[in-house]
């Protein structure tokens, strides 16, 4: 029973590991169940059993890339190597390399996955659960260092950083900037966020 468990676990993850390839380099529209499928060595029939919709597989793709994305800048926070500000540098590394290695089809496809215009807002749920806890930390290693401004509050943070991403996602004709261009000047953007948040 262990055994057959194991190995539905290490093919759902296979499928989505697969997904998570084929859509970040593919695209959404061009990207079929049928080739997912076919590259993760399984059948459509077992894919759907997992995932229901393509929809469905695309959005779990997004929210393994939120998790994975956390726990990468977790593990720079943790790393004993480096000053703080080193570590924001890695971090907005990491951050810019996985935006520029997303096909813009796809990234369209995540702004409207996180805005809910696909009738669903679990991606942006995990993102908010992953926040407070990441956010916390790098505060307080930065405060820590003398490189954050003790004057900030985490809560002002927060609110800082949701201020970037509400706007970024938000559909209103106002925001003139669409998901594509946000994109091509994530590295700026990054840069000013980042220290940003430092309050200095």
């Amino acid at each position: 029973m262990t055994n057959n468990l194991q190995r539905k676990k290490e093919k759902k993850q296979l499928i989505l590991e697969t997904a998570l390839q084929t859509f970040t380099k593919q695209g959404y529209k061009k990207t079929s169940i049928a080739q997912v499928a076919k590259e993760a060595h399984s059948s459509q029939v077992t894919l759907y059993k997992y995932f229901p919709s393509k929809v469905a597989l695309a959005r779990a793709v997004i929210i393994k890339q939120i998790i994975d994305g956390y726990k990468a800048c977790e593990d720079t926070l943790d790393s004993s190597n480096g000053t703080f500000a080193e570590k924001m540098e890695m971090m907005m590394s990491y951050g810019v390399n996985v935006a520029d290695a997303i096909h813009d089809d796809f990234v369209v496809f995540m702004y409207n996955e996180f805005s809910g215009k696909n009738g669903d807002d679990s991606v942006m749920k995990t993102y908010n659960e992953y926040k407070h806890g990441f956010w916390k930390r790098l505060l307080d290693q930065g405060r820590e260092e003398g490189a954050v401004n003790p004057d900030i509050s985490d809560e002002s943070a927060i609110i800082y950083l949701d201020m970037f991403v509400n706007y970024a996602m938000n559909p209103n004709p106002v925001n003139a900037h669409s998901a594509i261009e946000i994109k091509n000047h994530e590295k700026d953007l990054m840069h000013l966020f980042f220290y940003g948040v430092m309050g200095r």
